[in-house]
């Protein structure tokens, strides 16, 4: 009998992990289906590459990490009820208002505890380094979103979304939110411009975020962390004094250039433990010979990737002809230029094609 029960335990637990798995396959197939061709058709950068440098690394962290955080969401709604029934705590008692009013408090306590956090993890050493994995990214679009330490949405989800719960929060409007700000961080980070005028100013958009994500170096040409655009919606930046958001676009994106570009690297280096990791890594990599492998299996794929980039290349909407000739082999991305500035002050560049 307790072979049997120990069996189907295994059964069930490894049903629910096939059904996580199988789930981020298909979230991550009908994301690429809609944000992939609205990077070709209004691109913000129009001659970044669909299969860039490091799209390895994001798929991992999108499919390791989103299942580690899957799970962990997971437990904190199942362990959620418990908590407040032991904690007593029903202050604001929320639920009796329409779900509509419920998704707006839901909207503003978020987006004001993630800005707070956000802010406090550019500034506090230990934050900073399990912040900094994402800041590295130097080609922004729909799935480097997901260039996220484990840790750090986990955190995210503890300090924003338990709270708001525990406070009255009912929980079907905390799970339809998190689903709609899981959506949404694909979309400010994709390779998009959306030309909505004035409302840019108003609405989170990929133009707004990514001056967050611009390279900043100080006057001695020293990368500095970037100090603008920390919420999902202008007005927390407005009310706080860190809204950034000119006519003119950034060009080079990544102030964390101390991190590894290594997947498992990039797990350990919050720890400084990276370099152990690439020291691993290395000696097996000599035992086996896995980077000629790797080098011999890009160099076959490449002529195929080239020929699908130039004809997605070919999709843009809105730019001259000139800037949809084909993509050269080998250049994921325009070559930009940083000139230099202070740290609260987003560089001012031109884009350079």
């Amino acid at each position: 009998m307790e072979a049997f029960l120990s069996y189907l335990a295994a059964k069930v637990t490894l049903g629910k992990v096939v059904g996580v798995v199988s789930f981020r396959f298909i979230y991550l197939g009908m994301l690429a289906g809609v944000l992939v061709p609205l990077e070709r058709l209004i691109p913000f950068h129009a001659r970044q590459r669909l299969f860039r440098r490091q799209f390895g690394i994001d798929l991992l962290h999108y499919v390791v990490g989103g299942i580690f955080i899957i799970g962990f969401v997971s437990l904190t709604y199942f362990f959620m009820p418990i908590l407040s029934r032991w904690a007593n705590i029903q202050p604001l008692n929320v639920q009796v208002l329409p779900v509509w009013a419920q998704l707006l408090l839901f909207e503003a306590g978020w987006t004001f505890l993630g800005y707070w956090l956000h802010r406090f993890e550019h500034v506090w050493p230990p934050l900073w380094r399990l912040h900094s994995i994402h800041e590295s990214t130097q080609e922004l679009d729909w799935l480097s979103a997901f260039r996220l330490h484990p840790l750090e949405p986990a955190l995210f989800h503890i300090l924003t979304v338990v709270p708001l719960w525990l406070l009255g929060m009912s929980l079907p409007v905390a799970v339809g939110y998190k689903i709609y700000s899981y959506v949404f961080t694909h979309v400010q980070h994709s390779n998009v411009v959306f030309p909505i005028g004035p409302l840019k100013y108003i609405l989170p958009t990929p133009q707004f975020h990514r001056w967050h994500h611009a390279r900043v170096v100080d006057a001695n040409g020293r990368p500095v962390r970037s100090f603008c655009n920390f919420a999902e919606y202008p007005i927390w930046d407005v009310l706080f004094g860190t809204f950034y958001l000119p006519d003119r676009k950034p060009t080079a994106y990544g102030n964390a250039p101390n991190v590894p570009m290594d997947y498992l690297a990039q797990l350990a280096y919050p720890f400084n433990a990276h370099h152990a990791v690439l020291r691993w890594q290395n000696a097996l990599d000599d035992r086996f010979h896995l980077s000629s492998l790797g080098a011999r299996i890009r160099t076959a794929i490449t002529p195929a990737l080239d020929a699908l980039e130039n004809r997605l290349a070919r999709l843009n909407l809105l730019r001259p002809a000139s800037e949809t000739a084909p993509l050269a082999a080998a250049q994921p991305v325009a070559v930009m230029t940083v000139q230099p500035l202070t740290a609260a002050q987003p560089m001012a560049t031109k884009e350079t094609t």
